[in-house]
């Protein structure tokens, strides 16, 4: 019965990012303009593009984002999402070429091409979806609602299918990190070998350093977390927290998959010295020199004040994580962001109650339960901790940067929300909350996007 339910979730996810991709006029997704030339570059000309100045024109982007990206703005000159690892790009590069000769290059209204490219994250989605189904299921194998809960508010969150419904690198760059804690949770449960361990993590956490720099950090936690808590799980109570040297020797696996994800990235890093600078590895340090006039969060706090910054930074993250669409220009009705608002208190304050309840009774799941939670926590601190890194430097309030996070979030919101319910509830009250979802995800598109954004 399982699979069923879920292969409605899954179907009603694709169907909702077809509206989104469909629906959603041309270039009204963040930075959709840029990620495409980034495609269009590599597809013309065979090579990768490179950042440099003029890439970046903050009066010329406001100008075109109010006039909501007419045919006569040109979107040529906007590229400053080139200096971006290319792994996403060079994968949706084919779906260009084809979809361009397919479409005829039709200028009028959404063409093919941006379709095609839209529906390609959306297929990413959708093989995001299914990994995180598994991880659930491998960590609560007796929980089939748990798991099947989890997806369906992933697949649900309005923003979210806004994202995958657009060009970008977000999804590839979710669809790395899931993969890799999946692989994390196998260990963990001594479920793969160190040979294969080592390979597939070289090669995913490689994928990772060619996808993006925000997989960097969560992904290497991921990896180095799993193979710690496998060691600790294989020792006895008294060795468990031996000599230092030890543990770092018994780490050996991950270490050479780190090598080997080197090794997959290094004719990147290496372009990047050749092209930017030899201290300049990511392209970021060209990134910033370009950016001029993006407002920064020194420059936000000596303009309204610390707590002007701090109140926008948590309201404004919290509605566009939910939904706040297009250029961060459409919001929905207030109302809809109190519901929310509220439920998300509830649930957290519910999942406050269980991580007690489990801290307390650890005989309630099993050691390796207990380390596979805890990867979902690490993914969750560590994508939050990014986010409000970004900001200490570019005052870029975008709840979207969390949905690295997005399955332990939902796993937290639904874990929460299931302390409140009766047992012999959680069933009705589960498919009546994501129906709900999913009849905001409609509202969303109908009555907020299409009306504010057409042209």
């Amino acid at each position: 019965m399982h699979r069923i339910i879920l292969a409605l979730i899954i179907i009603v996810y694709a169907v909702l990012g077809l509206l989104y991709a469909i629906n959603t006029p041309k270039w009204q997704a963040p930075d959709e303009p840029a990620h495409f030339n980034y495609i269009r570059h590599i597809g013309e000309t065979g090579t990768l593009p490179i950042l440099q100045s003029g890439d970046y024109n903050q009066d010329y982007l406001e100008q075109i984002k109010a006039a909501k990206f007419p045919p006569s703005l040109s979107i040529d000159a906007i590229r400053y999402e080139a200096y971006q690892p290319p792994l996403y790009y060079l994968a949706a590069t084919p779906v260009y070429l084809i979809a361009r000769v397919l479409s005829g290059q039709s200028k009028d209204g959404i063409d093919a091409t941006v379709i095609a490219l839209r529906l390609t994250s959306v297929v990413l989605g959708v093989i995001v979806l299914l990994v995180a189904f598994k991880i659930i299921r491998a960590i609560f194998p007796d929980d089939n609602l748990l798991a099947l809960a989890t997806v369906g508010l992933m697949a649900t969150v309005p923003q979210h299918i806004a994202v995958s419904a657009s060009i970008s690198n977000d999804l590839a760059a979710e669809l790395v990190l899931v993969l890799i804690l999946w692989l994390a949770v196998k260990r963990i449960q001594s479920r793969i070998s160190n040979l294969h361990f080592t390979i597939l993590g070289g090669i995913l956490f490689g994928a990772a350093l060619l996808t993006k720099t925000t997989t960097y950090v969560p992904g290497a936690a991921l990896l180095v977390v799993s193979e710690f808590a496998r060691l600790q799980g294989s020792r006895g109570a008294e060795e468990r927290w031996g000599k230092l040297r030890f543990t770092i020797y018994d780490l050996r696996s991950v270490f050479y998959a780190f090598t080997l994800a080197v090794f997959i990235s290094a004719p990147m890093f290496l372009r990047n010295m050749l092209t930017y600078d030899v201290t300049d590895l990511l392209g970021t340090g060209r990134h910033d020199a370009i950016v001029i006039g993006q407002p920064t969060t020194a420059e936000m706090i000596a303009r309204l004040g610390w707590n002007r910054v701090i109140g926008d930074f948590l309201v404004v993250t919290f509605k566009s994580f939910w939904a706040q669409f297009g250029w961060m220009g459409v919001l929905v009705h207030e109302r809809i962001y109190l519901a929310l608002f509220l439920g998300c208190v509830i649930a957290v304050i519910g999942f406050a109650f269980y991580a007690f309840r489990i801290i307390r009774h650890r005989e309630l799941l099993t050691q390796a339960q207990h380390w596979c939670v805890g990867l979902l926590v690490v993914l969750l601190a560590i994508a939050f901790a990014d986010y409000v890194g970004y900001n200490f430097k570019f005052y870029q309030l975008q709840g979207r940067y969390l949905f690295p996070a997005l399955i332990s979030i939902a796993f937290v919101l639904v874990v929460g929300a299931r302390e409140w319910i009766p047992f012999r509830l959680r069933r009705v009250a589960f498919a009546l909350l994501y129906a709900g979802m999913v009849a905001l995800d409609l509202v969303s598109l109908f009555w907020f996007i299409v009306p504010q954004l057409k042209p």
